[in-house]
């Protein structure tokens, strides 16, 4: 139901104020008859939470509002003589034409439509932005006074598995109400669509007042064949924002259901709703959400079908902003409230940096509306503390700038009055951390004249409870001055999981300054290996919003030393070793450019491919170097063995939260083609396989099975960790890592061609985020080949495991599987003795012997293992001998049972420590060959 806002005015109307007040009673007026009309839609609820109900497009114009986003009292309604100016659409002719920010896509040729209020910009036929097949869809979207755009982009998604609109011709115009639109119009191809053919129009329509944008898609079946069940919704790529929806926390994976999806950024926020006011289902992951409007459609011969949702944009980066709009398209009228900011003494205090919490109050003993936002206000220097709120009753709350609330402040929020709210703050204190570093190599760079560096990341926690204060702070020099409330705080430094932790406990006072010094040192010996995250992403993929700087101090804070830049169907490849020279980090990180292509074609590929490294003869994947749009995998892979020089080929496979547009690996046949599939790809030639992605264990486990299975196959491919991080915390560069074995592992002189090798032909590489487990059998290392004909036949030769980690790392158990399957119980990992560098290290041996005689044959596979064996108890029967009769493999995997804290915070399941060798194949008959994999000469 539409509902008549609230019209309490702030004070009595003069003259000329009562006639406009009279104007405006009419329009409110036909606004609740309208309501009338609508009893069965469901009121907006006035009480701090938001719903979007039914009608929102229609309404979009209809209601004048209080000062839309600042802190200045005003009127509800503008005075009636000032008309809006109309929207407009323009082609983008010169960067002033453009949005701004790291997200913005937007380039000369692409249409602007925007209005007084916001911006948003749709992009030229031809290749898409981003992860999108075509132009024609949203790629920025900005507050028309700030113009900085943070969203990535919004794709429809039609069908299951899902396929892309191919837009071919754009149309303009203008409607007599002072809106613009801006109209693609395609087609949809699949093989799935059994004969039926869908052509597409999207329109983009903006009124000239509205701070949301209409979204319409119509779709047409122009086939001979009815077209069965098809699921219409939008992939929204979030870009520099941080993915938030009622009843979940922010950045929330996985499936939900609500009237919205959003976005929150650093300066702008966005809502993504129905028009209709019905429920979206939702599945979100890293950086997206896969919003479906319409499900099950079917559309016979001639039929037609459409779905409508609507583009909200806030003017400030908070989920407050997002509530207003939302409240506002609901037919509420918003109020506002002012922030007056005092110390302890009543002094005031000027505006500084921070986040005001409004938490919703129930009325007269009703519970709060269940899965409503949690609602704060981004508060900055020199800004005011003011801003629009939908009506209520809140207490109100502040934390920023090293202080806090000593109290709460409780308000009442009417439409179109600004409520009050003084709230006192405690002081502040200092904190100064000057970090230094101790058992570093020496950089292959010469000393640096402008002092050394000392990268960290550093998290602090209050020492009573445990909870983080702040976001990690990451820091190259060492040095860091961080404003805290007073109290007793934890430190923590640290370099990734080669590096011992470095902390201390520290007192802050009031006014004064503490300072600390802290000594981080790497105690883990892995000599002869680099170590790589092999799939990353900065802004210049639609659905990350982390700039380059912050990406190459992400990955050196993490001790990260190879690092792939693999932007989505990006046109031309990451190169950041400009960026790095100007960090002065060239001598502790290389950053390889890379790309990430998409399979699109329905059940003939895996979904996406990395390819690294690229160079100028591929710097144009999406514009004919590598065509990627609706080709399969086998196609792609062809393309790229075509161009000069070599480069490596990953299957990414599937985890939770992949893009369903790209399907992030995920296999796009039936189920049980799965596997097939990717036998059939890294037949085709595809060097490695991802089995490990972010903090997905579960998928990780299920990955393995399929490797195994390859294995078995007789197809060696080289298994690979990656984060996949397309953000900074929570999805850490770096956590996992895949550790590959190079000639020279100074990343300052990293050769390329080599790390190609190893990671092509060598396959000597670990997976981990913790632990570093290596393991040798006669000669051969993981990744190559041990041969009876080395040694005397039936003669035993020794399996050596080595496992070694840092003493916040935890590992307990060691699972040694030959073929997939487990040998035996788990082997306990106690740390059995400590290095003179100061890491844990157990070293285990365990005899192998070829042929028929003495010690224990491996089982046959009866079922999944994914070397989940966690549950099992320790026991010593893996020491004894393993009789290997046939051809075989074998794989070290260890894990352990507390989480990665503190130096990694979240679901403990997803942090817990793990790591695996790459697998060691076993000759057994001789032949110098085993499972398609050939001994080294």
């Amino acid at each position: 139901m539409i509902r008549s806002p609230e019209r309490p005015l702030p004070f009595a109307p003069g003259p000329a104020r009562a006639r406009r007040a009279a104007r405006r009673s009419l329009s409110l007026a036909g606004v609740a008859a309208l309501a009338l009309a609508s009893s069965t839609c469901a009121p907006p609820v006035q009480g701090g939470s938001v719903v979007v109900s039914s009608g929102a497009a229609g309404r979009l114009g209809m209601l004048c509002r209080w000062g839309h986003g600042g802190g200045e009292q005003g009127e509800l309604c503008p005075p009636a003589e000032i008309a809006a100016r109309p929207s407009r659409v323009r082609r983008i002719t010169g960067p002033s034409d453009a949005l701004s920010g790291p997200l913005a896509a937007g380039r000369r040729g692409d249409y602007v439509l925007e209005n007084d209020e916001i911006a948003v910009v749709v992009d030229q036929l031809g290749p898409g932005a981003g992860l999108a097949a075509s132009g024609g869809h949203l790629i920025d979207a900005a507050d028309a006074r700030a113009r900085r755009d943070e969203l990535g982009q919004i794709v429809p998604r039609i069908g299951a598995p899902p396929r892309q609109v191919l837009y071919r011709d754009i149309a303009t115009g203008a409607g007599e109400d002072g809106a613009a639109w801006i109209e693609a119009r395609g087609e949809v191809r699949g093989r799935e669509l059994a004969g039926g053919a869908l052509s597409v129009t999207t329109r983009y329509t903006l009124g000239p007042r509205d701070r949301a944008v209409v979204i319409a898609t119509s779709l047409q079946n122009d086939g001979d064949r009815p077209i069965e069940a098809l699921d219409l919704g939008d992939v929204v790529h979030w870009g520099a924002a941080e993915h938030v929806a009622p009843g979940v926390g922010p950045g929330h994976r996985g499936e939900h259901e609500g009237p919205y999806v959003a976005g929150v950024g650093a300066g702008v926020a966005y809502a993504l709703a129905s028009a209709d006011g019905a429920p979206i289902r939702a599945r979100s992951g890293a950086g997206f959400s896969d919003a479906t409007f319409a499900r099950h459609a079917a559309l016979p011969p001639g039929g037609r079908v459409d779905y409508q949702r609507i583009l909200a944009v806030a003017p400030r980066g908070d989920p407050l902003g997002i509530a207003t709009e939302l409240f506002f398209l609901a037919g509420g009228a918003p109020g506002g409230v002012a922030l007056a900011l005092v110390d302890a003494r009543g002094a005031p205090l000027p505006p500084i940096a921070g986040r005001a919490t409004l938490t919703p109050i129930a009325e007269e003993g009703a519970a709060p509306a269940a899965g409503a936002l949690d609602l704060w206000l981004r508060t900055g220097e020199g800004a005011p503390l003011a801003a629009e709120a939908p009506p209520g009753l809140y207490l109100v709350g502040f934390e920023g700038s090293g202080r806090r609330a000593l109290g709460s402040a409780r308000i009442r929020i009417r439409a179109g009055e600004i409520a009050p709210a003084r709230l006192a703050l405690s002081g502040a204190g200092q904190l100064d951390i000057q970090l230094h570093e101790r058992g570093a190599p020496s950089p292959a760079a010469a000393p640096d004249l402008l002092g050394p560096l000392t990268p960290a990341k550093v998290s602090l926690f209050d020492a009573a409870t445990g909870k983080a204060v702040s976001p990690p702070r990451l820091s190259l020099t060492g040095e860091l001055q961080i404003p805290l409330p007073p109290g007793r705080i934890r430190v923590v430094a640290s370099r990734g999981p080669e590096y011992a932790l470095a902390e201390a406990t520290v007192d802050i006072a009031d006014g004064s300054r503490s300072r600390l010094d802290l000594t981080l040192e790497r105690v883990v010996d892995t000599s002869g290996y680099i170590a790589c995250d092999l799939r990353q992403h900065t802004a210049q993929s639609a659905d990350a919003g982390v700039d380059t700087t912050a990406r190459i101090v992400s990955n050196t804070v993490e001790g990260v030393e190879c690092a792939v830049a693999s932007e989505h169907n990006l046109a031309l490849a990451s190169d950041l070793r400009r960026d790095i020279a100007i960090l002065r980090l060239e001598s502790r990180l290389r950053v390889l450019p890379g790309v990430e292509l998409t399979s699109g074609r329905s059940g003939a590929g895996i979904g996406s491919l990395s390819v690294f490294p690229l160079g100028a003869e591929a710097d144009a994947p999406s514009e004919g170097a590598l065509r990627w749009v609706d080709e399969t995998a086998g196609e792609i892979l062809r393309e790229v063995r075509a161009l000069p020089g070599e480069r490596v080929v990953q299957v990414s496979r599937v985890h939770g939260g992949g893009s369903p547009l790209h399907a992030s690996g995920a296999l796009q046949g039936a189920p049980d083609q799965g596997p097939s599939l990717l036998a059939q790809i890294v037949g085709d030639g595809a060097d490695a396989v991802e089995v490990w992605t972010g903090r997905e264990a579960a998928a990780r486990d299920r990955a393995l099975e399929d490797l195994w299975a390859l294995l078995r196959a007789s197809r060696p491919v080289t298994p690979t960790a990656t984060s996949d991080t397309h953000g900074l915390h929570g999805a850490e560069a770096g956590y996992p890592r895949t550790y590959v074995a190079v000639d020279d592992d100074d990343p300052g002189r990293l050769d390329v061609a080599d790390l190609v090798a190893g990671l092509r032909r060598r396959r000597d590489v670990v997976i981990t985020n913790g632990p570093f487990v290596t393991m040798r059998l006669g000669e051969a290392r993981q990744g190559g080949v041990a041969s009876a004909r080395r040694g005397p036949r039936g003669g035993p030769l020794s399996l050596s495991i080595r496992v070694e980690r840092a003493p916040w790392v935890d590992a307990r158990e060691l699972h040694v599987l030959v073929g997939g399957v487990p040998i035996g119980a788990s082997i306990p990992l106690e740390g059995a003795r400590t290095t003179p560098a100061g890491a844990l290290l157990d070293e285990i041996a365990i005899p192998v012997v070829f042929g028929a005689g003495g010690g224990r044959r491996p089982p046959r596979p009866a079922g999944p293992t994914g070397g989940a064996l966690g549950d099992r108890g320790p026991g010593q029967a893996a020491h004894g001998p393993i009789s290997v009769a046939e051809d075989t493999f074998v794989v070290a995997i260890v894990r352990g049972r507390r989480p990665l804290e503190p130096v990694l915070a979240g679901e403990p399941d997803g942090i817990l420590p793990f790591a695996m060798t790459a697998p060691l194949w076993i000759d057994a008959d001789g032949d110098g060959r085993s499972l398609g994999r050939a001994a080294a000469p």
